[in-house]
């Protein structure tokens, strides 16, 4: 249905996780890892929660449940890396890397978990590529310390903004 626009393409998964079942790579009682329907590497998932429908990292606050919920995805991220490498040989040790986008575009908290290939068709322009190769790829340890620390995870538009305009420059030796 016509219920979603596509901001809100996840909100389908997790309201009708049954019409979806070859789109999910794993997924218990509380969180869900679903392929990215225009994955940016060989291996990317996006891990999103079933019980909290928080719409954005900036609707978190210090409160135990969301802290919690934060651990969990980077938790289940972790398992979720080590399955992803044992079934995947070419995945070598440190190349699944986990996050979020500081200004993501779809709603619905949701953590990339993503290869360091950046092998796609889908990747198409420097935007796609800064989001996930410089600071505007948020580890899920800085959102809980953070809210800890703040009781809020409040990305500046502007500076992230400025980020994905940022050279091209490599992952791995910091080249432009």
């Amino acid at each position: 249905g016509g219920r979603f626009g596509w901001r809100d393409a996840l909100m389908r998964y997790v309201s009708n996780p049954e019409d979806y079942q070859t789109q999910i790579y794993w997924m218990d009682s509380d969180l869900m890892a679903i392929y990215d329907a225009y994955p940016k590497a060989r291996v990317h998932l996006l891990l999103i929660p079933l019980k909290h429908k928080i719409m954005s990292l900036d609707n978190l606050t210090g409160d135990p449940s969301h802290v919690r919920l934060i651990e969990d995805m980077q938790r289940r991220g972790i398992w979720l890396i080590e399955r992803l490498r044992e079934h995947n040989p070419e995945l070598k040790h440190g190349q699944v890397h986990m996050g979020f986008h500081a200004i993501p575009s779809l709603r619905l908290v949701h953590m990339h978990l993503i290869s360091d290939d950046f092998d796609s068709p889908c990747l198409k322009n420097k935007k796609h590529w800064n989001s996930f190769t410089t600071d505007f790829f948020i580890k899920p340890s800085e959102v809980i310390e953070a809210l800890k620390d703040t009781g809020r995870f409040h990305p500046d538009e502007r500076h992230f903004t400025e980020i994905l305009r940022m050279p091209l420059k490599c992952h791995r030796c910091g080249e432009t």
